[in-house]
């Protein structure tokens, strides 16, 4: 970069006249040839700045995230089971129902499977792990109960993509008392979730329906 020398003039301030105006036209000009000189150097620098990002970007590509499939284990006791896996994505399920509903809460749980005696749950989650400490269950056939309020065994944790299997009369299975809730075809009174696959015989006519309740804390 060129430096450029100032010079003082004691005449500018005292003695008006042509010489002064001199002294202006070449301080404006100094001063021109200095931000140009800066304006410069800023492009040259904006243009090493935009280069390094382009060379760092093509270098070090952003990596979609993976999740590793666990690898299969033994099954839960007293006959359940799990199964790990599965490839396809499922979407995590959410629902609403009851006027006390709060959006935000959800679980992943779902049914996987229907049966007169037992029935199959699925944890929907990629990457979260569920309990089964605030479920209940329920079973009606041609719209009467025959299962009142059959709670899930206590302590259970269903693993990412796993399935557990429940039994009519599973042992361990913990009694919820003190919360209402008042099931049948996604109607509920009351805070929680409702899902429910229904079991259809070979005219097509609904055999059984069973019914899954998630309270909420």
């Amino acid at each position: 970069m060129n430096f450029v020398s100032f010079h003082w003039y004691p005449r500018l301030y005292t003695k008006p006249g042509l010489h002064n105006q001199q002294f202006l036209i070449k301080m404006t000009s100094t001063f021109q040839q200095f931000f140009r000189l800066i304006r410069a150097e800023n492009d040259e620098l904006k243009t090493i700045v935009y280069t390094l990002e382009k060379r760092l970007t093509q270098e070090t590509p952003i990596l979609s995230p993976q999740i590793d499939t666990p690898v299969s284990e033994n099954s839960f006791e007293n006959g359940s089971n799990k199964s790990y896996g599965k490839k396809e994505q499922e979407p995590e399920f959410f629902s609403e129902t009851g006027p006390d509903f709060d959006s935000k809460w959800y679980k992943n749980i779902c049914i996987a499977k229907s049966h007169p005696n037992y029935i199959v749950l699925r944890n929907c989650s990629q990457v979260e792990h569920q309990s089964l400490d605030d479920f209940i269950f329920f079973r009606t056939v041609d719209g009467k109960e025959t299962v009142s309020g059959c709670p899930f065994p206590e302590g259970v944790i269903i693993p990412p993509q796993s399935e557990f299997t429940i039994y009519s009369d599973h042992p361990g299975a913990r009694n919820v008392y003190g919360k209402s809730c008042i099931l049948h075809r996604y109607n509920t009174f009351g805070s929680g979730k409702v899902t429910e696959n229904i079991i259809l015989d070979e005219t097509g006519k609904e055999t059984a329906n069973y019914i899954l309740c998630v309270f909420q804390e």
